[in-house]
């Protein structure tokens, strides 16, 4: 996200594209980083640890990452990015939250 836009492949597959990369994107990372140092067992809602940790790689990833984009040679900063940004983490975290066993490979 935060490569100069002059490096980009264009591909144009379908309308709102981008936003559906924004989606998977953080999706993918929300899904991933929420349950970093919890164990099976403490997989919950209530568990302050996953939401500690789909705010720090979900919600501000998602915000610094579209902010610094306005500092990068041919890219820009749009809130609707941010928004799918947001909405992807937090489709992660509960999906995560649903079904997180891919989590304990390395347990």
């Amino acid at each position: 996200m935060l490569t100069p836009g002059t490096k980009l492949p264009e591909v144009d597959l379908f309308d709102f594209q981008d936003k559906a990369v924004h989606l998977i994107s953080f999706f993918v990372q929300s899904y991933l980083w929420s349950g970093i140092g919890i164990k099976r067992d403490q997989v919950s809602a209530k568990n302050t640890a996953i939401w500690r940790n789909f705010v720090l790689f979900g919600v501000l990833a998602g915000i610094i990452l579209e902010s610094l984009q306005q500092f990068i040679p041919f890219r820009s900063f749009e809130l609707m990015d941010m928004i799918v940004n947001v909405l992807g983490a937090g489709i992660g975290v509960l999906i995560y939250l649903k079904w997180p066993s891919v989590k304990y490979i390395l347990e």
